[in-house]
């Protein structure tokens, strides 16, 4: 394992955090900060997280470090390791199944009410995205599709309207973006090949245009479609 570092931007962050609202409490600043490297792909399940050194860098007293880091042990977003140290939580086979079944209950719902709902300039935001896609096709550029996909489907799930979906994606936010996360890590150039991911372009232009044209069905059958590639990548995962 590689010690983690804290990044010039995370510890600016929870600085500016503190001035603008001193009655903050520190161990929900340094949690946020830390939540949000996971979900960024900074932080990862290899990267050895010593609660002595976070406090120094950011110059602050250990316990709330010990507090933010003992809440997301307690949340399931990190494990324990040697001594005083964790690390991001890796996920499971098992755990990408129940992410699976997840996302195939709520996603297509969510691209169903969208078609309905969807606001120009979310259109327009998902058609700059699928530039991207197109872009990525040519790259095979596992990380950036990792970001891009991430931003295409949150604005659908937010174009749903509907705040009980909206509140249920944001429940496997942090272990989709691990599954992700951990995707980068193995031989994703094969993966991109052997699961049809180097056409991410046509699967994301699909359901953009289905959306586009206000189709709720035919939006809710192409975001199943393109969930279900998720399903091949899973075995990458399988110990």
């Amino acid at each position: 394992m590689t010690e983690y570092v804290l990044s010039d931007d995370f510890k600016k962050n929870v600085q500016q955090e503190m001035e603008n609202n001193p009655f903050a409490i520190l161990s929900r600043l340094i949690y946020q900060e830390l939540y949000q490297e996971v979900i960024e792909g900074h932080l990862l399940p290899e990267h050895k997280i010593i609660e002595s050194k976070i406090a120094k860098e950011l110059n602050v007293s250990r316990s709330p470090v010990k507090v933010a880091l003992s809440d997301m042990v307690d949340d399931g977003i990190f494990v324990r390791g040697v001594g005083k140290t964790v690390h991001v939580k890796p996920i499971s086979y098992e755990e990408c199944l129940w992410i699976y079944e997840a996302r195939m209950t709520l996603e297509p719902k969510a691209a169903y009410q969208a078609a309905k709902r969807i606001k120009p300039a979310e259109l327009q935001q998902l058609k700059e995205l699928i530039s991207k896609f197109e872009e990525i096709d040519r790259t095979l550029n596992q990380r950036e599709y990792t970001r891009t996909d991430k931003q295409f489907h949150e604005i659908i799930i937010k174009a749903s309207r509907n705040p009980y979906l909206v509140s249920m994606y944001k429940s496997i936010e942090c272990p989709l973006a691990c599954y992700r996360n951990q995707l980068n890590q193995l031989a994703y150039e094969e993966c991109f090949q052997e699961h049809d991911m180097g056409s991410g372009s046509e699967h994301h232009k699909s359901i953009f245009n289905m959306l586009k044209n206000h189709l709720p069905l035919l939006a809710e059958d192409e975001m199943r479609n393109d969930i279900q590639r998720m399903y091949g990548t899973m075995s990458r995962l399988r110990k």
